[in-house]
């Protein structure tokens, strides 16, 4: 009886240490004699979508991502997880995972292979992985790679890599977006920008402002080369012109928003000259630095640097200190009148005398000169100028010469100034006001003469009570005497 027992414990003991082994080797996805067993791969398909896509060349630090779209069609007992092969040239990763029909994944793994695991049982529906991070240099191909895959996870541990190849379903490309993508550098440049007038300038509306940046690239490079100014919105009247020594003119440029020009690769090592320029509108601001002054290795589409990452870019100089803002100058303080003798309107005879008396009050103090102007017609003989201010003295300049002008030197004080302009009439006079001659300007440059001023430097001259205008010469009457016959 007691042989019997025994035997029958000995008989238990193998057959538990049997069922043991069995257990071990079904926990490690292996049936009897190594046999590999699984649960059964999901019932998956997949699409991964790249931005940027597959074959780009982009600056350093450009962020890119992988959006992976699971469709499960049939629900299973065990975690499913989604795996995406994570290359070491990306940093500062991200990942979220959504489920149109099991909610967010339990767990999220962002590095290594990236992953995300929803715990089973699973409902069919639609899983969302999104991966990103920046490139710190090139990355390769995420599919087709033994790391990309989503699993029937049999031991939920977040990872596929575990799995028997049976549980797993490779992650499909279907539109070719997925692929490598190249680490462009920044350019091997230095520059110089100068500015005219210089930075720190105050100038009136209309002036014109111009930028020269002189890039060298002391090594040629694959990519294309684009030079970048800062926008300034203020300047108006735009025009760009970009050349370079070793490279030719700029195969595409662009005067509006940022301005660049940029030369198609590969480039070779040399001088490229960016030249900028415009009317100043209003008050504009420093243009470098900025971080929109930079030339770069233009790797994408659309053209110029502003939508390349910081890895391409290299910030333009300005060693002189020339570049900076510009200020506004009001135009001068004044109102005035023109009178005429005799009135705009009336018939008159050759040799009769006209005279012009322009009345100017300066409301304020101004350091400039002051240039006073009227247009003077042709047909004006014997011509005089006599101009003096309340506040200013006589003028210290005048001309009775083409459009005859008198100028008083700054600084100047407020007050009035009377300008009288006298001739004889040789013919047909025209108008004088409203006249594009006819203006008080301050005088920046103290030539006499409004004619060399922005407009922003100009003030019209006024007739309010009408009296300034055109006079007439007589029509000739012909006077038809009969004939007389002969005897």
């Amino acid at each position: 009886m007691n042989t019997m027992k025994r035997s029958f414990q000995s008989r238990l003991v193998v057959a538990l240490a049997a069922l043991l082994v069995l257990v071990v080797l079904w926990g490690r996805g292996e049936g009897p004699g190594g046999v590999v067993v699984h649960a059964a791969a999901p019932a998956a398909t997949s699409e991964v979508n790249q931005v940027p896509a597959a074959g780009s060349t982009v600056g350093a630090g450009t962020p890119v991502s992988f959006t992976v779209t699971v469709t499960l069609s049939g629900g299973q007992a065990s975690a499913l997880t989604i795996q995406l092969s994570g290359d070491s040239n990306i940093i500062n990763r991200t990942l979220t995972c959504t489920s149109s029909s099991n909610g967010n994944a339990d767990v999220v793994g962002w590095g290594g292979a990236p992953s995300c695991m929803w715990n089973g049982p699973i409902n069919p529906g639609t899983f969302t992985f999104v991966f990103g991070g920046d490139m710190s240099g090139s990355i390769g191909d995420a599919v087709p790679n033994a790391s990309s895959v989503v699993c029937n996870d049999t031991n939920s541990t977040n990872t596929c890599s575990d799995e028997a190849s049976g549980d797993k379903v490779a992650l499909a490309d279907a539109n070719g977006d997925v692929g490598p993508v190249t680490a462009g550098s920044a350019p091997a440049a230095t520059s110089e920008v100068d500015q005219v007038p210089p930075g720190g300038s105050t100038v009136a509306a209309g002036t014109h402002v111009t930028y020269t940046a002189t890039v060298t690239l002391a090594t040629g490079q694959a990519q294309a080369l684009a030079v970048q100014l800062k926008n300034e919105p203020n300047i108006g009247n735009r025009t760009l012109t970009c050349t370079s020594i070793s490279n030719g003119n700029a195969d595409a440029q662009s005067s509006t928003a940022s301005p660049f020009c940029k030369w198609e690769g590969p480039v070779v090592a040399g001088t490229f000259t960016f030249v900028f320029e415009g009317d100043v509108a209003a008050a504009i601001g420093d243009a470098v630095p900025d971080a929109a002054s930079v030339v770069c290795s233009d790797t994408a589409l659309p053209n110029g640097c502003a939508d390349e990452a910081s890895g391409v870019k290299v910030a333009l100089a300005d060693a002189n200190n020339d570049v900076g803002p510009l200020a506004l100058r009001p135009p001068p303080a004044v109102t005035s009148e023109v009178n005429q003798l005799p009135a705009g309107g009336s018939i008159v005879t050759y040799g009769t005398h006209v005279v012009y008396t322009a009345t100017v009050t300066l409301s304020a103090p101004q350091a400039q000169a002051l240039t006073i102007q009227l247009r003077g017609d042709s047909d004006i003989t014997n011509r005089a100028l006599t101009c003096v201010s309340s506040s200013n003295g006589v003028a210290v300049s005048k001309s009775t010469v083409g459009a005859p002008s008198c100028k008083w030197n700054g600084p100047l004080f407020g007050g009035t100034f009377t300008y009288v302009f006298s001739g004889d009439i040789g013919g047909p006079v025209g108008d004088a006001v409203p006249h594009f001659l006819s203006v008080v300007c301050t005088d920046t440059n103290s030539s006499n003469s409004c004619d060399d001023e922005v407009d922003g430097d100009r003030v019209a001259l006024a007739d309010a009570n009408g009296d300034v205008g055109p006079l007439l010469m007589p029509m000739s009457k012909i006077v038809m005497l009969p004939m007389l016959a002969r005897d």
